[in-house]
């Protein structure tokens, strides 16, 4: 008979490590989907939501500085971008600063469907990804994901 209680039991860490990383992945997975969803009706994808974004809320940026701000590799980032400027939504311009580099910008298109037409769609999506949780539960849940992500002490 086992002396361990279950409040006692510890799983290995290989287990640990296994269960967080497949949690993550699929918890990630979801909310790619049902973010998906809610752009689909826009004629977007989530990549060309989160550029869109992007630019709306840190002004032009590079196309260099988009991919490498949001993890999205250079050769999707340049579809990305050819993809949002055939629909009217971004447009590229010469960066004063390095006459070499383009700077991508919003259209004004591309400043009222983000702020007038995906908030609301996005809003709700984040709701429905959020819905098994109640209030107080996704306040921590996001401030937990906001710690694990920035307040990480970069110090040996």
């Amino acid at each position: 008979m086992s002396t361990d209680s279950p409040s006692t039991h510890h799983p290995p860490a290989d287990v640990l490590f296994s269960s967080t990383s497949l949690l993550m992945t699929k918890a990630n997975d979801l909310f790619v989907e049902i973010l998906e969803s809610a752009v689909e009706p826009f004629g977007l994808r989530s990549k060309d939501f989160i550029v869109l974004t992007a630019i709306d809320a840190m002004g032009p940026q590079s196309q260099q500085d988009l991919a490498r701000t949001h993890g999205i590799d250079r050769t999707t980032m340049v579809s990305v971008v050819d993809g949002l400027e055939r629909l009217g939504l971004v447009q590229r311009a010469r960066n004063p600063d390095d006459r070499r580099k383009y700077a991508i910008g919003l259209t004004p298109e591309g400043q009222t469907l983000v702020r007038h037409n995906l908030s609301p769609a996005i809003l709700e999506a984040l709701d429905t990804f959020l819905s098994p949780f109640t209030p107080d539960e996704r306040a921590l849940f996001t401030s937990l994901l906001w710690r694990l992500v920035h307040a990480r002490d970069t110090t040996p």
